[in-house]
C-alpha cells in the first residue's frame, strides 16, 4: 500500500514513498524500518518536432536541448543518484514518464509514440546494472 505516493509520509504504508526531482537524490534509510522507493524521479523533457503535441508551452522537470543531451543526462542520473542510492538500500525507482501526454513532453517515447527518445540498447543497460550490480560492464 503506497497510502499517499510522494506526498508527505503520514508514517503508514508497506513502504517509505518519495519523489524527487528539483534536487540530488540522497538516500536515507525509513526511521520506521519499511523499505524505500524513489516512486517518481527524472521527469527530463525534449519535445520532439512533429512528434510532440504542445498545447501551450513545454513542461518536464529539466528541459534537454537535444536527444543525445537527454541521453547523457539519463545515464548520469542513474549513475550517480540512482545506483549509488541502490547500494545503500534503495528498494526500487520508478523514472517519469513512459511516454509524452499533450504538453508534458518528459517521456521516454514520445506522444504519436513514433519516436524512443533514449535509445533502448542505453536502457537496458542501465537497467541491466540496476537489477545486476556485481556483474559488471562485462555484459551489455
Amino acid at each position: 500500500v503506497d497510502h499517499a505516493s510522494g506526498w508527505h509520509d503520514q508514517k503508514c504504508g508497506l513502504f517509505k514513498s518519495e519523489h524527487v526531482y528539483f534536487r540530488r537524490y540522497r538516500f536515507r534509510p525509513d526511521r520506521l524500518d519499511r523499505c524505500v522507493i524513489l516512486s517518481e524521479f527524472g521527469g527530463y523533457s525534449h519535445a520532439v518536432p512533429s512528434h510532440s503535441r504542445i498545447a501551450k508551452r513545454e513542461f518536464g522537470y529539466k528541459k534537454e536541448r537535444s536527444l543525445s543531451r537527454l541521453e547523457a543526462h539519463f545515464v548520469s542520473l542513474y549513475e550517480n543518484e540512482i545506483l549509488p542510492a541502490r547500494e545503500k538500500g534503495l528498494a526500487a525507482a520508478i523514472y517519469t514518464q513512459l511516454s509524452d501526454v499533450e504538453d508534458e513532453c518528459n517521456g521516454l517515447v514520445t506522444y504519436d509514440r513514433q519516436v524512443v527518445k533514449i535509445p533502448i540498447k542505453t536502457i537496458r543497460k542501465v537497467n541491466r546494472r540496476l537489477c545486476f550490480p556485481n556483474e559488471g560492464e562485462s555484459k551489455k
